[in-house]
């Protein structure tokens, strides 16, 4: 059975979920019809047409967001449910669109019962999923059985990502690189053992993909033990050494058989810049009313605890390295030295406002003055933007944001920027205004589950990446 197999049955899982939820939201609705005044009699085989159009829809969605992931687990949790819930929000808005254009009646109260239904259904898909997913693994079903090639943090990244990712069915055995000390047993230098010899070995142990994550040169080893390996129905694969570029797009071609790739810089088109800063203000505007009951109580609070200074007033680097002043709400009562005990209310409050980052409230200013943007970068500070390099400094680009994919996948203001920077190049390449929509959505799911890793032990050490403890096993 092809790999593919676990994704096709969630897709079909899916699409047998929407026939489903149109019958049981049928029902629902002329159960209740006794209660609630309703109009129409139109029978279910009414219904095929959206139903027929439903499922035509949702497989287009299905590929486009990348529905197969197993995301109800791990750190990409939050994306994930916003995924599913922005590709519902475009089901029912297509739905609704084609009732109109056909001028088809259909029951609002069934188009109200139909979202719920299918939440609840989904998210059973993917239950069973995950377990298709364990059950395949564990019999061998379809596994791919990998061992990568390297000993770089891209080695380790990619191993990391590899565990995430199951829907892959890989099954990653460990690493394989040449051996630092010489009398180190546990690993195997391919300089010292023949191509062919080590093949067969990888061979033994069916291996079926190799991945390289450091350049292949042209050296007689290296390329004997590639051909070796795929005389043995071994493949091999490597990640390009631009890997970390995180280019929009990469074109190819070739002269007399001599690939080349054109790299093109990742940056936002006009009419990609345009329709960005409408759903900037837009949002913004929104946000403001809906969280002035919010902001208001807490400045009056902060104004009472700090004498009046309720605001921080940031000096950061924006879009094209211009600095900006950055507001937030004053919280240094939770860092107070002289305030350790965290009893003290005043120390909980300001607490309280940093971890679900209601401290960045203020910014929905800096983004109706144009300064920042709800989806983007996190500005940085003028002496963090000195030390940046040429790579780092692609970054400024396009506006800093409110929230991004670095901080809805859990990287904080202290942490690395070259792990910033990475993510915002990655959000950058892929940018689109569903993602920036999916990243509002799953920074919602990232503040309610910052509560859960506050409390986690600090002091337990993370686990090694995966395949490192079957290194031995397998070099």
């Amino acid at each position: 059975m092809g790999k593919n197999f676990p994704r096709y049955a969630l897709l079909l899982g899916d699409l047998v979920a929407i026939v489903v939820a149109f019958r049981i939201a049928y029902g629902m609705r002329y159960a209740l019809q006794n209660l609630i005044a309703t109009q129409g009699e139109e029978t279910f085989a009414s219904y095929w047409p959206a139903m027929a159009m439903a499922v035509g829809v949702w497989i287009v969605l299905f590929r486009a967001f990348e529905l197969d992931r197993p995301y109800l687990l791990g750190r990409d949790f939050p994306l994930g449910v916003s995924r599913l819930l922005m590709s519902l929000g475009v089901l029912m808005g297509a739905l609704l669109a084609g009732s109109y254009l056909a001028k088809t009646f259909y029951s609002r109260l069934l188009l109200i019962f139909l979202p719920l239904l299918l939440i609840v259904l989904f998210a059973g898909t993917r239950l069973l999923y995950r377990d298709l997913l364990k059950w395949s693994r564990k019999y061998g079903w379809g596994v791919r059985r990998v061992v990568i090639v390297g000993q770089s943090d891209l080695a380790r990244e990619l191993g990391d990502r590899i565990r995430q990712h199951q829907e892959l069915n890989y099954e990653l055995l460990g690493f394989l690189y040449p051996a630092v000390n010489r009398n180190q047993a546990a690993t195997r230098d391919l300089e010292q053992t023949s191509s062919e010899e080590m093949a067969r070995e990888l061979a033994s142990r069916k291996v079926d993909e190799l991945i390289f994550t450091t350049p292949i040169r042209r050296q007689t080893t290296s390329l004997e033990f590639i051909a070796n390996c795929q005389k043995l129905g071994i493949q091999v694969k490597l990640i390009p050494e631009y890997y970390d570029l995180h280019t929009k797009q990469i074109e190819s071609f070739s002269i007399d058989g001599i690939p080349i790739f054109e790299l093109r810089e990742a940056s936002l088109d006009p009419f990609s810049g345009a329709a960005k800063l409408l759903l900037d203000y837009s949002a913004a505007s929104i946000l403001l009313l809906f969280f002035s009951p919010v902001i208001i109580p807490i400045s009056l609070s902060l104004a009472v605890l700090f004498k009046g200074h309720f605001l921080w007033r940031d000096t950061r680097i924006g879009m094209g390295g211009q600095p900006f002043v950055m507001f937030r709400f004053n919280v240094s009562a939770a860092d107070d030295p002289l305030l350790p005990n965290s009893r003290n209310w005043k120390v909980r409050f300001c607490r309280f406002l940093h971890r679900y980052s209601l401290s960045e409230l203020p910014q929905l200013w800096n983004v109706l003055k144009g300064d920042m943007g709800i989806v983007g970068p996190r500005p940085e500070t003028p002496e963090r933007v000195r030390r940046y390099s040429a790579w780092h400094r692609r970054r400024l680009q396009v506006k800093p944001g409110i929230t991004g994919l670095a901080q809805v996948r859990g990287v904080r203001g202290l942490d690395s920027s070259d792990l910033k920077t990475k993510y915002d190049l990655e959000y950058v390449a892929t940018f689109s205004l569903l993602m920036d929509l999916t990243l509002m959505v799953a920074t919602i799911n990232t503040l309610l589950r910052r509560r859960k890793a506050a409390v986690a032990d600090p002091g337990n050490p993370s686990p090694p990446p995966v395949g490192e403890t079957l290194h031995a096993n397998i070099s």
